[in-house]
């Protein structure tokens, strides 16, 4: 498995400010609706439903710029490109298994600064 990308908090916090208790749910809020666009996506991905898979990566895509992971957004920007366009359909299931990865990571991360921020409460 690849190394742990560090998640960049910039961004996020530069649109909403620093706010524990605004930042914690905002982390939580990503986590689950993160997992289920990505269930629904992988029930889509194995009815070929490529309109489907698009739609849901096209929803997750933004998110991805909150906490500072381009890579994600690029890979996810990919999959909706290719599922819409219908092209290199082979090449999906293996970036959406990379995308699952990486999204367990991101959890886990943010579930750690969660953790942090709730402490500070």
């Amino acid at each position: 498995m690849k190394k742990s990308r560090q998640l960049d908090f910039s961004y996020l916090i530069e649109m909403v400010g620093d706010d524990p208790v605004f930042l914690a749910d905002f982390f939580k809020t990503f986590i689950e609706h993160t997992s289920v666009y990505l269930a629904e996506m992988d029930h889509a991905l194995a009815n070929k439903n490529w309109s489907k898979v698009a739609n849901y990566a096209h929803k997750i895509k933004p998110t991805f710029t909150y906490v500072g992971r381009n890579d994600a957004k690029q890979l996810v920007e990919a999959i909706e490109y290719h599922a819409r366009n219908k092209i290199a359909l082979e090449k999906i299931p293996s970036d959406v298994e990379e995308l699952k990865l990486m999204c367990a990571d991101i959890c886990k991360q943010l579930e750690q600064e969660q953790i942090k921020l709730t402490s500070k409460r």
